[in-house]
């Protein structure tokens, strides 16, 4: 009899594995995605200049996942950390007008995200007590805050003048530096991954679910909280060195009140919109935001093209946040799980499964919408 289920077992597991024609579509479904991914950045500096931002955002996606998504914590000051990373990268590097040292520059991307890191564990232990409402809004002056006392500096932000941050030779096309990000944004996916996976991940879930509950199975709450915001603040800081010499310069412009409150926005609704706890969803959304970004270059590059441009100059961040306001209630009303429940069939068909619109192991998206604190 074991010998029948064992055969059985090794039987089903065979079936499951795609045959050669199985594979072949897969490849074929999978072309277009590695054209956008790879052979358009390497066209056009444009594209490449964009398809970088868009992993900048994706991991600022990756970074609010975290402490969001698993966590159940609400942040409208994630910017703040985004900008400490690319004020930190540009000071720290200090290129001046020549390109910059490999070893400063990634001395730098460290720093940038240490930064950040001690930073959000700053203000997680000032938010330790508080959640839902009062810690957005704890959050918020956070970031304004930080905008208005420390990006000001002048002795930080080159006497309002900028801090150039002039990339590494080696890295110093736009198409190489797109494949520099995209490497960021696989250190941000691990990250993510092994958090998940992690006793640590199973304590934030926990404590996104119930605290109570939580603390009653042993999870020590306030250091749980602590290290969300800390692998939080980190992800972020460590996308804005990438930002940094994205744009080859800090600018406390980028990270003014007004700015840094419509970036705080769209992060949020990146991992709402996403799916929260889905990080597949959340890099999608993350590259599809950064598109529709009122600094986007691609739709500026369009504006520029096209007899719409001085339309689009003055009302571009109107038509970012109506665009980000429409997609968080299609999200909220209709499609709770966001965008990680739509495109989880095609995971799961690209990994190996059968083709099929019902999720065997349940709405992950749906439970993390409506477990989290962040309706609070």
């Amino acid at each position: 009899m074991a010998v029948q289920t064992e055969a059985l077992m090794t039987t089903t597991v065979t079936n499951r594995r795609p045959g050669p024609s199985r594979l072949a579509a897969r490849a074929v479904a999978a072309a277009p995605l590695v054209a956008v991914l790879f052979l358009l950045p390497l066209k056009s500096d444009t594209f490449g200049h964009v398809a970088a931002y868009a992993a900048i955002f994706v991991m600022v996606g990756l970074s609010m996942n975290v402490l969001t998504g698993y966590t159940g914590q609400i942040s409208l000051g994630h910017q703040a950390f985004v900008g400490l990373g690319a004020l930190t990268a540009a000071n720290v590097v200090s290129t001046g007008v020549t390109p910059a040292d490999p070893f400063t520059f990634a001395i730098g991307m460290l720093t940038a995200a240490a930064a950040a890191g001690a930073a959000a564990l700053l203000l997680g232990a000032v938010a330790l007590r508080i959640r839902g409402l009062y810690l957005a809004l704890v959050t918020l002056v956070f970031g304004s805050v930080f905008a208005d006392a420390i990006f000001t500096l002048p002795s930080l932000n080159g006497h309002e003048a900028g801090v150039s941050a002039y990339r590494p030779t080696f890295i110093s096309s736009e198409y190489r530096y797109y494949l520099f990000a995209l490497a960021m944004v696989a250190i941000c996916y691990y990250i993510d991954v092994r958090v998940r996976k992690s006793k640590v991940g199973r304590g934030l879930v926990a404590l996104r679910d119930n605290e109570l509950v939580a603390a009653a199975f042993g999870v020590d709450v306030l250091r749980y909280k602590l290290l969300g915001f800390t692998i939080s603040g980190a992800m972020a800081g460590l996308a804005g060195g990438v930002f940094a010499f994205w744009s080859q310069e800090f600018s406390d412009k980028d990270f003014t009140a007004i700015a840094g409150f419509n970036l705080a926005l769209t992060f949020v609704v990146v991992v709402v919109v996403g799916g929260l706890a889905n990080r597949g969803g959340v890099m999608g959304a993350g590259a599809f935001f950064a598109l529709v970004s009122p600094i986007s270059p691609l739709l500026q590059w369009v504006a520029d093209k096209t007899h719409w441009g001085t339309y689009y100059g003055n009302n571009k961040f109107y038509i970012a946040n109506v665009i980000g306001a429409v997609l968080l209630l299609q999200t909220v009303i209709l499609n709770p799980g966001g965008l990680g429940q739509v495109i989880r069939p095609f995971a799961r068909w690209f990994a190996g499964h059968p083709f099929t619109l019902h999720d065997p192991d349940g709405d992950a998206g749906v439970g993390a919408m409506e477990g989290s604190s962040v309706r609070a």
